[in-house]
C-alpha cells in the first residue's frame, strides 16, 4: 500500500472532529508529499479569530480558542500533527504533539485503526539507515473509540525532544503496532516539516 503525507487539520490532540479510520495494514515508505506541503508556513484551509493553520512541508500547526464555559476558563490550545492517507486518500493514523492544558507538558499522541491489541504498546522507530540501530520510543495505548484507538508518550524528557529535533529531515521514521491477530502494522512518519513545526509551537505556547 503506498500512502502519503498530507497536513489536515483533523487531529489526535484537540479531538472531536479527528475523521473515522479503517482497517490497520503495513504501509511502505512514500511517495513525494502532496504538491500543497510547503516548506514554509502557509496559510491553509479557513481561518477565523478562534481558529488557525500553518502548514510546514509535512506537518501542520492548528490552534484553537475555546471559550470560557462555567468555571473552566477560555484557552487557546495548538498542536502540530501529520495525517498518513493511503492512495485513496483516506486517512490511516495520525500523529499530534501539544499540550492538553497551557502549563501541561507536551505530549505525542498517535490515532491508529481500532483493529489492534491494546496491550501491546505502539513504537516510533527512529533508526538511521547506515548508523547504530537506537531504541526506539514507546507509546502506550491509552483508550478506543469508534473512529480509532490512542497512544500517548508524555514528552518531559528534553533529551527525547532534542533527538527528535536532531533528526535528518529525510530520514523517516516508522510508527509500530501489532493488529489484532498479532500481525506486525506500521506507517512511515516524515520529519520534513518537524522542527519548524515544532518552534511554531513553542512560540505559540509563550
Amino acid at each position: 500500500m503506498r500512502v502519503t503525507f498530507k497536513a489536515l487539520a483533523a487531529t489526535a490532540m484537540l479531538a472531536a472532529s479527528a475523521p473515522t479510520i479503517g482497517q490497520a495494514q503495513t504501509a511502505q515508505r512514500p511517495a513525494a508529499p502532496p504538491a500543497q506541503a510547503a516548506p514554509n508556513p502557509a496559510p491553509a484551509g479557513e481561518s477565523s479569530p478562534d481558529r488557525t493553520m500553518a502548514v510546514f512541508a509535512d506537518w501542520v500547526v492548528r490552534c484553537e480558542t475555546r471559550a470560557a464555559s462555567g468555571t473552566t476558563p477560555a484557552a487557546r490550545l495548538c498542536e502540530m500533527a501529520q495525517t498518513t492517507q493511503d492512495q485513496r486518500q483516506q486517512p490511516v493514523a495520525v500523529l499530534a504533539i501539544g499540550r492538553t492544558a497551557k502549563g501541561e507538558p507536551l505530549r505525542l499522541v498517535a490515532q491508529v485503526p481500532v483493529n489492534l491489541q491494546v496491550g501491546q504498546p505502539a513504537k516510533l522507530v527512529l533508526d538511521i539507515p547506515n548508523r547504530p540501530a537506537e531504541a526506539p520510543l514507546t507509546v502506550a495505548f491509552r483508550n478506543c473509540m469508534p473512529r480509532g484507538c490512542f497512544a500517548e508518550l508524555e514528552l518531559r524528557d528534553e533529551a527525547v525532544l532534542r533527538r527528535l529535533r536532531a533528526r535528518p529531515a529525510e530520514a523517516a521514521g516508522r510508527l509500530e503496532w501489532k493488529d489484532a491477530a498479532g500481525g506486525d502494522a506500521s506507517i512511515p512518519v516524515s520529519f520534513r516539516g518537524f522542527t519548524a513545526a515544532l518552534d511554531a509551537l513553542a512560540k505559540e505556547g509563550e
